[in-house]
């Protein structure tokens, strides 16, 4: 983020309007909790949200070398980004053209340059192009049309990697940021170095992981004993388009704030939190870069990977314990702190006694987060309502 960005920010904290200074939202939002468990609502999530716009799959340097490749499920449908030997990507989706086999898992390197099913060994080029059915003489002789894989459009920028689930047509990164990307400078996202991912799955709605990401009124009582100490129940906010951007502020930016305006820094005094809508959070810690990318399974199941990033390659052992302490804090704040919480709160909605929950002034990217996926959720609700009636008639 360029000082001047920074400098702008930390001038917000010495405004005498308190409204301005921790971004209140202009009005408090009541959302129902049936968009947390109506499974009709969370299909309709998955098609608008997960399916109908590119995704966030990951940083490109967790696809770096040729042969390397990634796999995402994006709303249920599973697909590949491989890194090609010109150093361009190809997306497909993950499926055998012959019995619906899961071509790839996980993520790796392959170094052949060939995709191999593992069902009947159809053997596919790394773009998605059938090269071999293997011992089948002319017994697909008769199938008409190809049976390459389906591609889908993915596109890189800034060192981040996006996917269409449903789309082969190009799609331009920067539309999708809305100029958050401005402030991705001197992040190193282009030349982080993917130390670990952690995957878990909870029992809970996509939505409720990352809410807990986007308001700091909890700290100071859910986390009194860990991050409380350190950073302030406060957060700047701004959006970008759809997406909010909030900012943590750790209690040592006061030092900042006391000394000449000139030589105020944001970092490492603050944590940035972007929201990558629908699927994915990326966070500037000042020394290092996390995500969290989540693949809603149904209206009460998540996945999510959880990923540290350093600047570097450690050079020690000594250097590789410090990213992997800085990996277990995150893990343990969120995990054994945040998501217990977020668990009771899934089944209190599940029990029916409350019909809905309320965002205060105080909380406003919880508040822009659901009335976009609100607003998205019953536009294309209403076209599927168009799409019946024009059939019908």
């Amino acid at each position: 983020m360029q000082r001047s960005r920074q400098i702008e920010l930390l001038d917000r904290m010495k405004h005498p309007d308190p409204y301005v200074k921790w971004t209140y939202a202009p009005a408090s939002m009541h959302n129902p909790v049936s968009h947390y468990i109506d499974p009709a609502w969370f299909e309709d999530e998955r098609a608008a949200l997960f399916r109908g716009r590119p995704l966030f799959a990951g940083l490109s340097v967790e696809c770096a070398g040729a042969g390397s490749y990634m796999t995402i499920d994006c709303g249920g449908v599973p697909i590949a980004v491989v890194r090609q030997r010109d150093g361009s990507l190809a997306a497909f989706v993950n499926i055998c053209r012959h019995r619906a086999a899961t071509l790839l898992k996980g993520s790796g390197r392959n170094g052949t340059g060939r995709i191999v099913c593992p069902y009947h060994a159809w053997t596919y080029d790394s773009a998605g192009k059938l090269l071999v059915r293997p011992q089948s003489d002319d017994a697909f002789a008769d199938i008409g049309g190809d049976c390459d894989l389906a591609p889908r459009a993915v596109q890189e920028k800034h060192g981040l990697i996006f996917v269409h689930p449903s789309s082969d047509q190009p799609f331009e990164v920067d539309d999708l940021l809305c100029g958050m990307e401005q402030e991705f400078t001197d992040y190193g996202i282009d030349s982080a170095h993917h130390i670990e991912t952690r995957v878990s799955t909870w029992e809970m709605n996509w939505k409720l992981l990352l809410d807990t990401f986007l308001e700091p009124y909890h700290v100071r009582y859910l986390h009194r004993k860990t991050i409380d100490p350190v950073f302030f129940p406060h957060q700047l906010y701004d959006s970008f388009g759809a997406m909010p951007r909030v900012i943590g502020l750790r209690r040592t930016v006061m030092e900042q704030l006391a000394a000449p305006r000139d030589s105020w820094r944001l970092f490492p005094h603050a944590a940035a939190v972007y929201v990558l809508m629908p699927n994915a959070l990326m966070t500037y810690q000042g020394d290092h870069l996390e995500t969290w990318r989540i693949e809603p399974i149904d209206a009460h199941t998540t996945r999510a990977y959880t990923t540290i990033f350093s600047p570097e390659p450690p050079k020690s052992e000594k250097a590789m314990q410090y990213w992997m302490k800085n990996l277990e804090v995150l893990c343990n704040v969120a995990m054994n702190e945040d998501f217990p919480c977020q668990l009771d709160v899934q089944r209190n909605f599940s029990s029916g006694a409350i019909r809905e929950v309320v965002y205060g002034r105080l909380e406003p990217a919880l508040i822009r987060f659901h009335s976009t996926i609100n607003a998205t959720v019953e536009s294309w609700r209403e076209r599927k309502v168009s799409r019946k009636e024009a059939v019908l008639f």
